[in-house]
C-alpha cells in the first residue's frame, strides 16, 4: 500500500528524536545493529532448502534477522507462532536464543531438517493443542502474528493471549500495513487498555505490556 508506506515515511523517527531510554536501547542494539553473523548464513540455508527459495531478497533477510536480534536481545523462554512462519523466520528466532523454544505449525520434515542443520530448539504444535491450559500459558512470552494470521480464528487467540500475558510478553505482528484490514486490526490493538507500548516498523508491529511506561505508539525508522 503506497499510500501508507509514504505516510510511514513522514512519519516515522531516528534513534536521535527518541527521548525514552527503553525505546533508544531497543533502536540502537536490535534495530540499528547492521553487524554479520554467522547464524544469519545458516537461517538462509534453511530457507532455501524449506522454503523453496533460490533467492532470498533483501526485505526477507532483513526481516529475519530484525527477528533474530529480538530474541537474542530480549531472551523469552519460549516463541509461539500462530499463522504461517516461514522457514526462514523460524530459523532466525530459534537461533536468537538457543535457550528459548519456538512452537510453530510445520511438517515433521520440517523439524528433522532444522535439526539436522543444528536447530534443535524448534517445537511442532497442533492445533488441537491451542486450547490447552498448558500452550495458553506459553503465550505469556513472545507470541508472533504471521502476516496471514486474521484471515481465520486467529483473532480468538490473540484473545487468549491477552488473557495470559504479562508484563514482559511481546507480540510481534507481521504485514500490520499488507491491506486496510489489517491496518483496522493493528489500529484496535494498539488501542487495547493493557498495551503500553507499540513499534510500527511497517513490515511488522511489536507490542508490549510493561508496567511504569507511559502509553506510547511509536513509528520507528528502519
Amino acid at each position: 500500500m503506497l499510500g501508507s508506506y509514504l505516510k510511514y515515511l513522514l512519519q516515522r523517527k531516528s534513534e536521535y528524536s527518541i527521548h525514552s531510554p527503553f525505546v533508544f536501547d531497543f533502536m540502537r542494539k536490535v534495530l540499528n545493529d547492521s553487524g554479520s553473523n554467522r547464524d544469519y548464513d545458516t537461517a538462509y540455508r534453511v530457507a532455501r532448502l524449506l522454503d523453496k527459495r533460490k533467492h532470498i531478497n533483501y526485505r526477507l533477510r532483513k526481516q529475519s534477522r530484525l527477528l533474530y536480534r529480538m530474541v537474542r536481545y530480549f531472551e523469552p523462554d519460549s516463541v509461539v507462532s500462530f499463522g504461517h512462519m516461514t522457514a526462514l523466520n523460524a530459523t532466525a528466532m530459534a537461533l536468537g536464543n538457543m535457550q528459548t523454544k519456538v512452537y510453530l505449525e510445520q511438517s515433521e520434515n520440517f523439524l528433522e531438517t532444522l535439526n539436522a542443520m543444528g536447530v534443535v530448539n524448534v517445537n511442532l504444535i497442533q492445533p488441537a493443542e491451542f486450547d490447552s491450559t498448558h500452550f495458553r500459558r506459553l503465550n505469556s512470552g513472545f507470541v508472533f502474528f504471521g502476516r496471514d494470521s486474521f484471515e481465520d480464528d486467529t483473532w480468538d487467540y490473540l484473545v487468549d493471549c491477552l488473557s495470559y500475558k504479562t508484563a514482559d510478553s511481546i507480540f510481534v505482528f507481521e504485514g500490520i500495513h499488507r491491506n486496510k484490514a489489517m491496518e483496522d486490526a493493528w489500529e484496535e490493538i494498539k488501542a487495547n487498555e493493557d498495551v503500553s507500548v507499540t513499534f510500527d516498523l511497517y513490515c511488522i508491529g511489536v507490542v508490549f505490556f510493561r508496567e511504569g511506561i507511559e502509553k506510547q505508539d511509536f513509528v520507528l525508522k528502519y
